[in-house]
């Protein structure tokens, strides 16, 4: 029990990305509200960035797993958010594109978004913020330590 006793949960990464994790998905509930998931956010944002993507540039752009990016796209080319056509090199292959309704619902949430990202940041002081960012993007694996 030595360990235990020595086991802070306060200085414990994994512990505080959580609580942040949840912090963050109350901030963007509250701006946002539940009628679109942050995830469809951002495999809108990523459509709109990269017009004709396969799944696998959608999966490597937001970090959604395949499985759950594949009913996801499903769900959003119902909504009608998401426009889906087989790829012309491949015809097993599917290549998707932001629908006009997908680019009307990105221009309706994305203040909101923004609000939410910045009352995320707002504890900190506007240094401390870069700093953050960037080390997340360390730990994501997106930059390189140094």
């Amino acid at each position: 029990m030595a360990a235990l006793k020595r086991f802070d949960l306060l200085s414990a990464p994994g512990h505080l990305l959580r609580r942040n994790h949840q912090r963050s998905y109350e901030i963007f509930t509250r701006h946002v509200g539940d009628g679109i998931t942050r995830q469809q956010i951002a495999l809108l944002i990523a459509l709109a960035n990269l017009p004709g993507a396969s799944q696998r540039d959608l999966v490597e752009a937001t970090g959604i797993d395949k499985s759950t990016l594949k009913e996801m796209i499903g769900r959003m080319v119902t909504r009608g958010w998401i426009e889906r056509s087989r790829d012309p090199d491949d015809s097993r292959a599917w290549t998707m594109r932001i629908a006009p309704a997908g680019e009307r619902v990105l221009i309706e949430y994305l203040p909101k978004v923004e609000a939410a990202q910045q009352e995320i940041l707002d504890p900190l002081p506007p240094v401390q913020r870069d700093q953050l960012l960037r080390c997340l993007r360390i730990l994501a694996g997106f930059d390189a330590p140094g």
